[in-house]
């Protein structure tokens, strides 16, 4: 009778290399860069893969051209099951020339460049043929094994939502994430909200600015406030201290008008444990603080973005499973860690209620860069780390 080393000696051999390749390489090919998205083609095209190897996938549209993709390779449903999901989305190309076409899938010197390689295609590819792999195998599962790739990550979260809200993840009591970790364990991660700010004044002929009030000069001192503010919170012992940069400002229509309308965007990096509706009430003290001293500047505040900050206890089972596939397969067990990037495990871990891990083929540094590109040797063993984490996890 074979034994657990057996199988995962005979899941591992049926993860081919070339096969990995191609599929990173078809998967960069689709442009499916957010805004818009477009997903859908790269979704369609991941299914029909799996449905080939014999594991039950379901399209579930978002509207025209947006699709996520959720599968499931059946166990005995002796044990609860293990998610892997990565996001289908991408971040446009830029403006800087690339070396290498974004979404050619090009292959130099051991790396599969384009868009989405790193962040993450390459992830996705790996997920999926390690599923693969354990259908190939005869492996026998005592608990599914979900495959959720999502549209929308890089936005709003919109495929992890809807795959959260409507069942199709229910069984699962564990999910790894396989965004860019250069295949560390990272096990806590930052809350994102982006808040736009707009300052309304009075418009005047910039000859005689004392008739209007000049909303740029108002904005000029919040955005003065806010690289002083320190939204409270301790500092977390994987994440650091919560962070807040101010991204984008507009305002005025001609330099001989006083202005009457500015607008700022603000990126506010949060903790686990710290709520939303108290950042934005110190920043609601902070205009009111604003607006006694600019008499006639209005000041008004939207909520654009809400991501929560996450979390895993370092000695959660899950983390012990993925520390020790990771050291199997790379030969150095690696210290979980935390990121300072919101995944969709701010969407799925509330909606779950279920545990996260973040380990991905991808080095991070280079997500959303030019020439992003992804390692052979590091798609080849996130392919084995999901494996054995899958296998150890789910096996009767």
């Amino acid at each position: 009778m074979p034994t657990a080393r057996d199988w995962e000696t005979r899941v591992l051999a049926r993860i081919d290399r070339d096969e990995l390749v191609e599929l990173t390489r078809r998967a960069i090919g689709f442009a499916s860069v957010n805004p818009p998205g477009d997903e859908a083609p790269l979704a369609e095209m991941l299914a029909a893969v799996l449905r080939r190897e014999g594991i039950s996938a379901e399209l579930v549209a978002h509207g025209p051209g947006r699709a996520s993709v959720a599968a499931r390779l059946r166990g005995s449903g002796q044990r609860r099951g293990l998610i892997l999901t990565g996001h289908l989305d991408v971040v446009g190309a830029g403006d800087r020339p690339w070396r290498h076409d974004p979404f050619g899938g090009e292959v130099v010197d051991g790396r599969v460049y384009g868009r989405g390689s790193c962040d993450m295609k390459g992830g996705v590819a790996a997920m999926l043929l390690a599923a693969a792999a354990l259908r190939r195998a005869g492996a026998s599962l005592a608990g599914d094994l979900v495959l959720a790739f999502t549209a929308g990550e890089e936005i709003d979260g919109l495929g992890a939502e809807a795959l959260a809200t409507s069942g199709r993840l229910a069984g699962s009591d564990a999910v790894v994430i396989g965004e860019p970790s250069g295949l560390d364990v990272y096990v806590a991660e930052k809350g994102n909200l982006t808040v736009e700010i707009e300052a309304a004044g009075r418009t005047a002929h910039a000859s005689m600015p004392e008739l209007g009030v000049n909303a740029i000069y108002g904005m000029a001192d919040l955005v003065a406030a806010l690289e002083r503010w320190h939204p409270a919170g301790a500092p977390h012992p994987l994440l650091g201290e919560p962070t807040l940069s101010v991204g984008v400002v507009r305002g005025g229509v001609k330099s001989n008008v006083v202005p009457d309308g500015c607008v700022v965007e603000v990126d506010l990096r949060t903790l686990p444990g710290q709520a939303h509706a108290g950042v934005l009430a110190e920043l609601e003290e902070l205009l009111a603080d604003l607006r006694r001293r600019r008499p006639g500047l209005e000041l008004r505040v939207s909520r654009t973005l809400g991501r929560a900050a996450v979390e895993t206890p370092i000695d959660a089972p899950l983390v012990g499973d993925l520390v020790a596939a990771v050291a199997d397969v790379v030969g150095q067990r690696p210290t979980p860690a935390g990121v300072m990037y919101a995944t969709d495990a701010s969407v799925l871990v509330p909606q779950l209620g279920i545990p996260m891990a973040i380990c991905g083929p991808g080095r991070r540094e280079l997500a959303h860069q030019t020439d992003e590109y992804v390692a052979i040797d590091a798609l080849v063993r996130a392919a084995q780390i999901y494996a054995l984490v899958a296998l150890r996890r789910l096996s009767a």
